[in-house]
């Protein structure tokens, strides 16, 4: 439907044509039961002549329902109301109407109790589009998108709206990002499927459910597609594709016979498709007629050599035939025309594994071009592969070969580490991640997993330790906390505590870090590591840290005080920096400390009234002129800027306003005696010009 992230709403005319559909479909489902007279007629004007005009009434017409049943108390009727007002609103979200509506709704569902998390307004939406409300179904999906919350069942159901309703190409555009941020989402794709087989596309659909049977979990999907098939058979019996999609199906369920029978009644309507003789071979090879399933794939092959898929599964055939010889060559032919394919890869192993090392099978892989080097990355890849294919044991083979050649396999660790619990060598689960921990000791993960480990010798520690910084005994209690392995948070939180008690705070500093690295997203840490920073005199640091703190939660008060604590020395300390170098004739000094202060205070007149000096010293006339002009917007008491504003502005040929502004300095109270026989005496000048 829409663009996720890319786009705030609907297509206005997507918005007119869904209502126009669901209008006709199904006589104002989209909201409450009960809608106005009002509403009734705004629906008949838009269904007469969609207008961004009528579509405006009917969107106050909902409003005004909303309203009626808010004070009737049917507060979720009231919802719907707003939900599908807000849904035609989606494309103006800066507007005052779709501001309130919106407000209202929030208060409407804290009224109700509703959940407000990501995964209660599914749940919410959901609801919405099986009542058929599908308006303000879509308009809670559309908001999930924007929060990243399931995007690709959000995309299903908005496709699912869209078929319901016969917007075909918006359902279409719907399905195919629900499947292509979920590879998995099989449902998505054989919805998209049936939609491409109606648009007159049947081969591209044909190979796309032909993946959905193959990998999908879901036998209730399997049985739906059965359910559409065999009622396409008796619509079209001389279609091949309806019988073979019809095997694929009974073979997924290991219904062979039913299998044979469709894949042999395809056949007979088209007995040169190879895809349909290929499934024919790979239900033999099921049901164990090896030498069969050999005979169709070598047939399929003389006339199609390149054919990569079906090799691999002559391959396998050959392989229970115990002709290895001849496995192997195919996998090595499929190799030398696709060299990253994992099944040919993995077959040559599975034939070889208990006859040689790791090292001479992969060796076989690549046997004419042996310029190819496999490196922890292709044995890591083979892990994966074989855990997919629920092969743990040859998947542990390919994690520990990655590691040995590896030791920086960051996800091979991880990897690792799982299979040896799914294979219950709890030992070995243990040892890979004290490895893994030895060479990332800052990875979080790894942290977690080798704390639990230790989880008793660490909370005994903790608690010797902390019992020696209860006695005052700082110095013991670091020793203490120094033994654990591996420190977390709280472990480098606690050393920094004892060492700042010793007024160590270079140490204190240092583990507060540690700990920042290892909960980086926690306010609390990085203000308490401000307030060390200031303990050593590092305003700088203090200042990034309370920084922070305010950045990671808005409500930190503390942090907030600090930070305008900081930030008033800072100025002051690049004021006062900033005099001097102006008293030694330094200016591009002192114009460096007076940026830095007006980066930290903007609102301080005083800081652009020095910089407009500074500037005039070193011949940027406009640049000053800037400056003065905004210290007397912050301060109009400044009177001698106004002075030297008027200075400025006759040196760059602006003698009007220059005369304006010597006016301006004369009116005020108070003024330099100096400054102002210069300025009566210009005026004199410049009045004579222009008065």
């Amino acid at each position: 439907m829409c663009q996720h992230n890319k786009k705030s709403g609907l297509k206005i005319a997507f918005l007119v044509c869904m209502f126009v559909l669901l209008s006709e479909h199904q006589g104002m489902q989209s909201c409450a039961a009960s809608p106005s007279i009002e509403t009734i007629n705004a629906e008949k004007a838009v269904l007469q002549s969609p207008t961004n005009e009528y579509i405006f009434a009917y969107i106050q017409a909902l409003l005004n329902d909303a309203k009626v049943a808010y004070k009737l108390q049917n507060y979720e009727e009231a919802a719907d109301y707003l939900r599908s007002a807000l849904y035609f609103l989606k494309n103006q979200p800066n507007s005052d109407e779709y501001k309130q509506s919106k407000q209202r709704l929030n208060e409407l569902i804290q009224k109700m109790g509703t959940g407000t998390s990501p995964k209660d307004r599914f749940e919410t939406a959901k609801g919405l589009f099986l009542q058929g409300k599908n308006f303000p179904a879509a308009y809670e999906f559309s908001n999930l998108l924007q929060d990243n919350y399931e995007t690709d069942l959000c995309y299903e159901y908005l496709g699912d709206i869209a078929n319901k309703m016969g917007y075909g190409s918006y359902a279409l555009s719907s399905y195919k990002n629900a499947f292509r941020i979920n590879p998995n989402n099989y449902s998505a794709k054989y919805k998209y499927s049936m939609m491409i087989i109606g648009a007159g596309k049947e081969a591209d659909a044909i190979y796309q459910l032909a993946e959905v049977i193959e990998n999908t979990n879901s036998t209730a999907l399997i049985q739906e597609i059965i359910h559409v098939f065999t009622n396409r058979t008796k619509q079209n019996p001389n279609n091949e594709n309806n019988y073979d999609i019809l095997g694929l199906c009974y073979q997924r369920l290991g219904q062979y016979d039913k299998t044979y029978k469709y894949l042999k009644k395809s056949l007979s309507i088209n007995p040169n498709d190879i895809f349909i003789r290929y499934h024919l071979g790979n239900l033999l090879f099921n049901i164990k007629e090896f030498s069969l399933a050999d005979d169709i794939y070598s047939e399929v092959l003389n006339d199609n050599p390149y054919e990569s898929q079906i090799r691999i599964s002559r391959a396998k055939a050959y392989k229970s035939l115990s002709k290895d010889e001849l496995a192997i060559k195919d996998y090595q032919i499929v190799l030398a025309m696709y060299p990253d394919s994992l099944q040919a890869q993995f077959g040559i192993y599975d034939i070889l594994k208990s006859k040689a090392p790791l090292d001479k099978i992969v060796s076989l892989y690549y046997p004419i071009d042996s310029n190819i080097k496999f490196d922890d990355k292709g044995y890591a890849k083979l892990g994966f592969f074989a855990n997919k294919i629920q092969r743990p044991k040859d998947a542990v083979v390919f994690f520990e070969k990655a590691i040995s050649i590896n030791p920086k396999s960051e996800s091979s660790y991880v990897q690792l580490y799982r299979l040896y619990q799914l294979l219950n060598e709890d030992e070995k689960a243990k040892q890979t991640i004290m490895k893994a921990y030895n060479a990332f000791p800052k990875n979080s993960d790894f942290i977690q997993l080798y704390s639990s480990i230790n989880s008793d010798k660490i909370d005994e520690k903790s608690s010797v330790a902390q019992a020696y910084f209860n006695d005052g005994d700082y110095k013991k209690a670091i020793a203490v906390y120094e033994q654990i392995e591996p420190k977390n948070y709280d472990t480098y939180f606690a050393m920094a505590n004892c060492y700042r008690q010793l007024s160590n705070l270079e140490k204190a500093i240092e583990n507060y870090n540690k700990a920042v690295e290892l909960n980086p997203n926690d306010s609390e840490i990085y203000y308490i590591l401000g307030t060390a920073y200031i303990e050593s005199n590092n305003m700088k640091q203090a200042g990034e840290a309370f920084k922070k703190s305010v950045q990671l939660n808005g409500s930190n008060e503390k942090a907030k005080k600090m930070l305008s604590v900081v930030q008033q020395k800072e100025v002051v300390s690049n004021l006062e920096t900033a005099y001097k170098m102006y008293d030694k004739k330094d200016y591009k000094t002192a114009l460096s400390e007076l940026n830095k202060a007006a980066e930290i205070y903007r609102e301080d007149p005083e800081i652009y009234y020095y910089r407009g000096l500074t500037k005039d010293e070193l011949g940027d006339y406009k640049g000053a002129i800037d400056d003065y002009k905004m210290t007397i917007n912050l301060d109009r008491r400044f009177t001698s800027a106004y002075f030297n504003l008027a200075v400025d502005l006759e040196r760059t040929q602006h003698p009007k306003e220059a005369l304006y502004m010597y006016e301006k300095f004369l009116g005020a109270d108070n003024i330099d005696p100096d400054m102002a026989k210069t300025a009566e005496q210009r005026m004199l000048e410049l009045g004579e010009r222009y008065y």
